[in-house]
């Protein structure tokens, strides 16, 4: 959450109680290293920390106190210097040090300490990076497996939806055709009352065929559901097919996630080194 002007104005105050040459607030993280003025202007000094910053692609003004390069955190308005120092951060933080405590000569030995931990650091970020690319493929893998198997229900739906319209248009149709034939069946029956004997056999082969009709409606009604029937059990055991399929994919892909990531974390115990064996160091210079 953002500080008011109040908040930023008590961090103004503060910074104007700071003692001797201190005038600055910033955000530093613990175990940095701050240099005095009268090392962070010596020239061999300056000359290593330039030298170091230039090859990480960083600029070193960003890290001077006061400079106006400076980053800005933006919910408190002070500077602050985060800084990853990658494969450099050993070199850089050992040559300095080893310079303060023995010279030119010392900054070269402190150095060369420097790139073994940089080494090892290396090699844990690697294999913390092989991790995470393993987790993010599998994590991938099983979102377009899902994003599939939903499409397949889809179409398995709507092919359902298809069927039970078909099936609902010919249901009314032979509802159709029937009522047509009991409303004929009525009127033969109001004309056989005024029918001869003659008439009344025609009448009763009408109503022969009416019942056959009726039959045959009856027939053709039953194959109907049958067939309904058997169409939605099919779409039922495919579906079921399709799901225990996928499954089987989405239990490979795990498995194999998983033989992955034990591969890797192999990593560690083959270098001796964790990755949170060396802790980041970072190297302010005053302004």
């Amino acid at each position: 959450m953002s500080m008011d002007t109040e908040e930023k104005q008590v961090l103004k105050d503060a910074a104007e109680e700071g003692r001797k040459e201190d005038s600055m607030l910033a955000h530093v993280a613990k175990g940095e290293i701050v240099l005095p003025l009268p090392l962070a202007n010596d020239p061999e000094i300056k000359a290593l920390l330039e030298k170091k910053f230039k090859a990480a692609g960083a600029n070193m003004n960003q890290y001077v106190v006061g400079h106006k390069d400076n980053s800005i955190n933006p919910e408190t308005g002070l500077p602050e210097f985060g800084f990853s120092l990658g494969s450099i951060g050993g070199t850089l933080v050992g040559g300095a040090i080893g310079f303060i405590v023995g010279g030119p000569a010392g900054a070269v030995t402190g150095a060369k300490i420097g790139a073994t931990v940089d080494t090892a650091r290396a090699i844990a970020d690697n294999a913390k990076s092989a991790r995470e690319a393993a987790a993010s493929a599998q994590a991938a893998a099983i979102a377009e497996a899902q994003k599939n198997r939903e499409l397949v229900l889809k179409q398995m739906e709507d092919a359902r939806a298809a069927n039970a319209a078909a099936l609902d248009q010919q249901r009314a149709s032979a509802a159709a055709g029937l009522e047509q034939a009991r409303m004929s069946a009525q009127q033969q029956q109001a004309l056989l009352q005024s029918l001869t004997a003659q008439q009344q056999a025609a009448a009763d082969a009408a109503r022969a065929t009416l019942a056959q009709q009726q039959q045959q409606y009856a027939e053709n009604k039953a194959a109907m559901e049958k067939q309904a029937a058997d169409q939605a059990a099919a779409l039922d055991a495919e579906r079921r097919k399709i799901a225990e399929r996928e499954s089987a994919q989405m239990t490979a892909r795990r498995r194999a996630g998983r033989r992955a990531l034990l591969s890797e974390a192999r990593l560690t115990p083959e270098t001796g080194v964790t990755s949170n064996q060396y802790g980041n160091e970072a190297v302010l210079m005053g302004a």
